[in-house]
């Protein structure tokens, strides 16, 4: 029954109590009827009064007793909720799953219209990012502009909670100005009241749970306070995972750091402040010979009490005594004997006061890389000594240049008994030498080149073997290995079989006097990597390696470093020049090789020759040339900037019958030519001379009279005057190349030979 169903029921019953007992008895009792309708009016108002402060009271009542139970399952609602989310922070393992489970939880357990959690960004406006919901079917948050910066887009309920840190509450959306940005929309997906807790880690929000309700002032001050507890036990749980996935992530760096400590090539120990080992990775145990067990939990004092390599760890302690942070270069005897070379840096390793307590050595095996800088070292000066010899050897061949044709003309003036003629054939005998050392030093130059040609190498090494055969100690024993389908190299024959020869005499003296094996080989190769080789500038690619190992007496590091440069030599002054691996050296690098040798004294020594392979096969066919007359007829300018070589050649090619013309350098032949274009047949003329290369002469040469052969005369050698003739020879009108000293018969040939193809041209 209603309230007012009690009320009307009351008033009816009351008013005809009162007037059954007024009226009644005084009918009976034939009294005052109007006395009695009086009375029974008072008392009618009395009950209706009565009635009317019952319905009040009753009303009252019924709507408090409303309002709890409707406040009641709201409670409900929220413990509900706040239980359930509490079952999802205990289960939760991701971030975002936690965050999607919580906004499901409260939308399907407590019934909400929609919950949202978003994140504060710190970018430059301070945007409010989605990024978990449930109940957003009509897309709301999928243009949501919103920010927690104190703008007029920050200063919405979200917003205000993220930069307060204080729970927003809005208990009807329609008229709350908080909401003036988005009330239109608000209004259109169907919420009514909103509320906006922050999510706050080390004291600082991170952003926001917002639950949204579809029935205005939905949000009671005790529902409010468990939603509270919701979002900081929310917080608290996005923090621990957040913690925990870092506390994750610093495991696994660690880990990484110590596969990497462990894996590495360079050595770690770490020592306490009383000089005690406390680790070493595997590298130490590869370095120093030592097993782990041998030097953890041992001190430095006992580690440098070995004789061989205790100088590394006495140092070691030195430096920890003094409380120094030292860097040290070692000399470090392995278990099979060889020395190695070894970097080693000690720090000191701080706690989070400050206090050392312990230390760290690396330690760097830097044998391979001391080795490829000593030879770097060697390249260079090996460079600079070719530099400074063939300077010398060009002015040595334009003295060799005159002394030989003017002793030869000499001789031929001489009768044949004549006792001057021994003399002279001396002192050609002593030139022609000179003339033979002097190719050699160009050779070591890398600017003595022949005619190159696909080459096989092994029947070289057999006829080099079979030459050495009858000079070899019959102590030594001769061994060789030919790969199988070696291929071609590009070469000159005579320089491969000068590279053999060298090596295998060479190989042959270091065992003369106890005998031993002789090991010649040959296989194909391919380099990764110039380490491979031992010599930094090789580039990778396809190689011919040539091995010649002996088990002679060997070599110590000092001398491997000098064995390549010119003069050097261990044999005595009657056994050899020292220009021998000097040349073999020049032959390698100017055919694009290397040349690496390992030794130690006692235990021989192994030669490497490393040349790069071709493909393709070529013909080695070549003709000698039937010999021509010398003699001549013609005009020929001679031009050459050292008196002594014109003196000579002018009386050689006069006796040859040419009518010569001599100029003094570049610019007075120039205008000797111009003077009289059509009076010369020819133009001989050296290369370097002062004003005017021979080069810058014949061009110049060529533009008054473009038929002029020229012939150019050097003393640096033909690598590099060939590459020069390549790319300039018919630009400067350059026919032949003659190479200092001029020896008659072949200078003589090719002035025949030039004329010859005037003539014909």
């Amino acid at each position: 029954m209603t309230p007012l169903n009690i009320t009307m029921a009351y008033a009816i019953i009351g008013v005809a109590w009162g007037a059954a007992s007024c009226l009644f008895p005084a009918v009976l009792a034939h009294q005052s009827f109007m006395y009695d309708a009086v009375e029974t009016v008072n008392h009618a108002l009395f009950v209706l009064g009565t009635a009317g402060l019952l319905y009040l009271l009753i009303s009252r009542s019924t709507g408090e007793a409303s309002r709890g139970r409707e406040s009641l399952s709201r409670v409900n609602r929220a413990l509900k909720t706040f239980s359930g989310c509490n079952q999802a922070l205990v289960r939760a393992s991701d971030e975002l799953q936690l965050m999607q489970e919580i906004c499901r939880t409260i939308v399907e357990v407590g019934g909400y219209r929609l919950a949202w959690v978003g994140v504060a960004e710190h970018d430059t406006f301070k945007t409010v990012r989605p990024v978990a919901q449930w109940g957003d079917r009509d897309g709301y948050l999928t243009d949501l502009d919103l920010s927690w910066a104190d703008i007029d887009h920050g200063r919405g309920p979200t917003g205000t909670a993220i930069r307060t840190c204080t729970t927003q509450i809005v208990q009807n959306i329609k008229y709350d100005p908080s909401w003036a940005l988005w009330r239109e929309a608000g209004v259109q997906h169907g919420f009514a009241s909103s509320i906006s807790l922050p999510l706050v880690g080390r004291d600082r929000a991170m952003g926001a749970l917002v639950i949204f309700a579809a029935e205005k002032r939905a949000f009671g001050k005790e529902e409010v306070k468990l939603l509270e507890e919701l979002s900081a036990d929310l917080s608290y749980g996005i923090e621990a995972l957040r913690m925990d996935a870092e506390r994750k992530k610093a495991e696994k760096e660690i880990l990484l750091l110590a596969s990497v400590i462990e894996q590495s090539m360079e050595g770690l120990l770490l020592l306490d402040s009383d000089g005690t080992v406390k680790y070493v990775n595997p590298a130490i145990e590869i370095i120093t010979g030592l097993d782990a067990v041998d030097i953890v939990g041992h001190d430095l004092a006992t580690l440098g009490a070995d004789e061989e390599n205790g100088s590394f760890y006495r140092y070691l302690l030195d430096a920890l005594d003094k409380g120094e942070c030292r860097t040290g270069h070692f000399i470090h005897i392995g278990d099979d004997g060889d020395f190695y070379e070894i970097d080693a840096t000690l720090w000191s390793i701080s706690d989070n006061t400050g206090a050392v307590n312990n230390y760290a050595v690396l330690i760097r095996d830097v044998t391979h890389e001391v080795k490829l800088e000593r030879q770097l070292r060697q390249a260079q000066r090996m460079e600079a000594i070719a530099t400074l010899a063939g300077g010398i050897a060009h002015d040595f061949n334009n003295n060799l240049a005159s002394i030989i044709t003017c002793t030869e003309m000499a001789r031929d003036d001489i009768p044949p008994e004549s006792p001057l003629r021994e003399l002279l054939d001396v002192v050609l005998k002593s030139s022609y030498r000179g003339r033979k050392l002097v190719k050699q030093i160009l050779t070591f130059c890398c600017q003595g080149e022949q005619e190159r040609q696909p080459v096989q190498i092994e029947p070289i090494v057999t006829e080099c073997l079979n030459l050495m055969h009858a000079s070899l100690s019959s102590s030594i024993s001769v061994r060789t290995e030919m790969g199988e389908n070696l291929g071609l190299i590009m070469a000159d024959p005579t320089q491969i079989h000068q590279i053999i020869m060298n090596l295998v005499t060479n190989a042959s003296h270091a065992m003369r006097h106890k005998g031993g094996m002789l090991d010649v080989a040959v296989e194909n190769v391919g380099l990764d990597t110039a380490a491979v080789s031992g010599s930094p500038d090789l580039p990778s690619g396809r190689y011919l390696k040539l091995s010649v190992k002996d088990t002679g007496h060997g070599m110590d590091q000092k001398t491997m470093e000098r064995i390549f440069d010119p003069f050097f030599t261990t044999k005595g002054h009657s056994e050899g020049t020292g220009l021998g691996l000097s040349v073999v050296h020049g032959i390698v690098r100017n055919h694009g090789g290397a040349i690496s040798v390992s030794s130690k004294p006692g235990g021989g020594a192994t030669f490497e020759v490393y040349l790069p392979r071709i493909d393709q096969a070529g013909t080695t066919a070549g003709t000698v040339g039937e010999r021509v007359d010398l003699s001549g007829s013609g005009n020929i300018l001679f031009v050459d900037d050292e008196e002594d070589v014109v003196f000579g050649c002018k009386k050689m090619l006069e006796r040859l019958g040419y009518q010569v013309t001599t100029g003094a350098d570049g610019v007075q032949a120039l205008e000797l030519f111009r003077d009289n274009p059509e009076g010369f047949d020819l133009v001989v003329t050296d290369q370097t001379m002062p004003r005017m290369t021979g080069t810058e002469l014949s061009r110049e040469l060529l533009q008054i009279r473009p038929d002029i052969p020229v012939i150019l005369c050097t003393g640096l050698g033909a690598a590099a005057e060939k590459a020069l003739l390549k790319e300039e020879a018919e630009q400067a009108g350059v026919r032949e190349l003659a190479l200092k000293p001029l020896d008659r018969e072949e200078f003589a040939s090719t002035i025949r030979r030039v004329l010859a193809q005037r003539a014909q041209g």
